[in-house]
């Protein structure tokens, strides 16, 4: 009995074994090692930070108008647009700030990048300045030929009449009165400023001085010679006057308004006499019309040989002609008159010199001023900004342990880059005050040569040679 139930007790516990093995899973095949990525969970996947990727700045350039030639590089680098924090916008604090945001795998290149960002001066104003900068100078004042001008001769008209009455063939001192009058009217012609123009008109040169042609010759005046001077030119219209007629000065004076170039500011006439108004005229009438026009004229008498009431007369109509009169009864005298009035041209050259050097030597000294004024802003600018890239340069190298990372490159480069800045402004602006200072002094050179020939020209004229 024992034995029946001990055997069913092993069968119950053997049962219950299989029973128990039936209804666990079949073991898996044994894995291999995990992965890293296998290993890494999907929380700790979020919590890795993405891979920044550096974006280059954009850089924008001022353009500068009127310049022909392509700019060089470091032309174009010194047109860029100011940093955030350049010239009286920084802020040390704000600049390590932004520093700080910087990624800390830049290259060097990049990091110079962004330093320009930052702390770039402007130096728009001085580019400007030495890219459109004319080193020419160039006196404001016209030449009389095609070098230089007298400026109070600048568009003056030089109006000669002359009287070709019958008595002007009397003779005085072996010649007559017409030859020794155009022998000094040719002499004063000479002596005009090549630039003024002059004019020659006759008057009373037709018919006779009887009474029969009196209305032809007091209706006769015409001019024979109006141009800038030139001498075998005025010669001959010179040499065509002939003294037959009457003495219509209020018509030659009438008439020489036409002959007056359009555009001149000065005119002086000269009325060369041996009488009064002989044919019913008003020269006093006619001197006043034409000095009350715009153009500023002077009306002067030259009296050849003129008795007493002819010289009150003709004093008369040179006073209402804001001239003068001049009264001269020989050949020698009537040069004398005219040697007076080359030394009066003279003084004008010698004025005109004074005026030529004196503007050139200012100009000249503008730009000089100009040159290095804008030297020493490019200079203050360029280390100006150098202190502050260095700096900032620092600022960053502190921020690494390693010895090799491209930040302590960067003051290499930065001291370059700004140090060819400011060498570019010292030579640019040195080599246009020296441009400035040369062309001034060649055009001070000028005047002085030119206006120191004409006014021995005009010596020699005045004295006879």
């Amino acid at each position: 009995m024992k034995k029946l139930l001990l055997s069913l007790a092993m069968l119950v516990l053997l049962l219950s074994a299989c029973s128990k093995d039936e209804s666990q899973p079949a073991k898996a095949e044994p894995e291999g090692p995990k992965t890293e990525e296998a290993k890494t969970t999907k929380a700790e996947r979020d919590e890795e930070p993405t891979e920044e990727v550096y974006t280059p700045r954009e850089v924008a350039y001022y353009e500068v108008e009127g310049v022909e030639r392509e700019l060089t590089e470091l032309e174009q680098e010194m047109l860029r647009h100011p940093g955030v924090f350049s010239g009286d916008k920084y802020d040390e604090a704000k600049v390590q700030e932004a520093l700080d945001q910087l990624p800390d795998d830049l290259t060097k290149e990049q990091y110079l990048e962004e330093l320009k960002y930052l702390l770039t001066e402007d130096y728009h104003q001085e580019m400007e300045t030495l890219l459109t900068f004319d080193s020419t100078i160039e006196v404001d004042i016209d030449r009389p030929d095609e070098t230089v001008d007298a400026p109070t001769l600048k568009t003056a008209h030089y109006a000669i009449l002359v009287d070709a009455s019958g008595s002007m063939a009397a003779k005085v001192g072996g010649k007559t009165r017409m030859e020794a009058a155009k022998e000094a009217v040719m002499e004063f012609a000479e002596q005009v400023p090549e630039n003024a123009t002059i004019s020659l008109r006759v008057y009373g040169h037709k018919g006779s001085n009887s009474d029969s042609d009196k209305g032809l010759s007091c209706d006769s005046t015409e001019v024979l010679y109006n141009s800038h001077f030139e001498a075998a030119g005025f010669q001959n219209a010179l040499s065509q006057v002939k003294p037959v007629g009457w003495t219509p000065i209020a018509l030659a004076l009438q008439m020489v308004k036409g002959d007056i170039p359009e555009g001149t500011d000065d005119v002086v006439v000269y009325v060369v006499s041996d009488g009064i108004e002989t044919c019913n005229g008003d020269p006093v009438k006619e001197a006043k019309d034409l000095v009350s026009s715009d153009i500023q004229t002077v009306v002067n008498i030259i009296g050849f040989d003129v008795d007493n009431e002819g010289q009150k007369l003709l004093k008369e109509v040179a006073s209402a002609g804001n001239g003068e009169f001049t009264y001269v009864n020989s050949e020698r005298d009537l040069k004398e008159y005219m040697r007076a009035q080359y030394q009066e041209i003279q003084k004008k050259w010698f004025e005109w010199k004074e005026a030529g050097k004196k503007q050139a030597f200012d100009i000249k000294e503008e730009k000089k001023k100009i040159a290095f004024d804008t030297k020493e802003s490019v200079k203050e600018k360029a280390f100006r900004e150098k202190e502050r890239m260095k700096a900032a340069q620092e600022y960053l190298e502190d921020r690494f342990e390693d010895f090799d990372h491209p930040v302590r490159n960067v003051r290499s480069v930065v001291i370059d880059y700004t140090n060819d800045k400011r060498r570019y402004g010292i030579d640019t602006s040195n080599q246009l005050r020296r441009e400035s200072i040369d062309n001034g002094n060649r055009e001070r050179r000028e005047y002085i040569d030119e206006g120191n020939q004409k006014i021995r020209e005009t010596i020699d004229k005045k004295n006879g040679n």
